[in-house]
């Protein structure tokens, strides 16, 4: 009987040690959300777009009119400031179902996005003239848009609420429409061979 209590144990001791629980590596860190990320990338392709816009608008004046190139520019801003007016329209709309958690986070953009398109659409006969420097107001205007749209996405990534899909689909579009805008009027304002 001694001798199967002992047994007993010996299993029990053996068995003991081979069910430790054994302890994987701590999780790694969870990446950001990809519409943080993809908000990022698009930013970057932004900045570099605005060069491009710029540098293209210097060389163009070379080979087209004044008149031309501003043509080309208003146009293209013209369609961009109807598409933040539906960006603008859904956010002022996820504002007032949530206002408690997002206004303070989206007040300062939906401004923003009130000023620029107001500015934009405003006709400044005398800055038409020069399209160079018509350029600069355009593309100011805009960059001060993206650097407030920026400093939302860094509130939102700060929350620890998730931003509605509404708000994450309308913050890319701004990204987006920004991005198009601009490559559409680089890309119009090569020089032609």
């Amino acid at each position: 009987m001694a001798k199967l209590v002992l047994i007993v144990l010996a299993l029990c001791a053996v068995q003991g040690s081979f069910a430790m629980v054994r302890r994987d590596a701590p999780a790694a860190p969870a990446e950001e959300p990809n519409f943080f990320q993809s908000i990022m990338s698009i930013k970057d392709k932004i900045e570099g777009v605005f060069q491009e816009t710029q540098q293209n608008v210097l060389k163009s004046l070379g080979f087209q009119s004044n008149e031309e190139v501003v043509q080309t520019i208003q146009t293209n801003t013209n369609q961009y400031v109807e598409r933040l007016r539906s960006v603008q329209g859904v956010i002022e709309e996820e504002v007032k179902k949530n206002s408690e958690i997002f206004e303070p986070i989206l007040k300062d953009l939906n401004t923003k996005l009130a000023q620029t398109t107001a500015t934009l659409s405003e006709q400044n006969p005398e800055v038409v003239q020069k399209a160079k420097e018509y350029q600069a107001q355009v593309q100011s205007n805009v960059q001060a848009l993206v650097a407030e749209a920026q400093k939302t996405v860094e509130k939102l990534k700060e929350d620890t609420r998730v931003p509605t899909e509404n708000i994450q689909d309308a913050l890319k579009k701004l990204y987006d429409y920004t991005f198009e805008t601009l490559t559409k009027t680089a890309n119009e304002l090569k020089p032609k061979n």
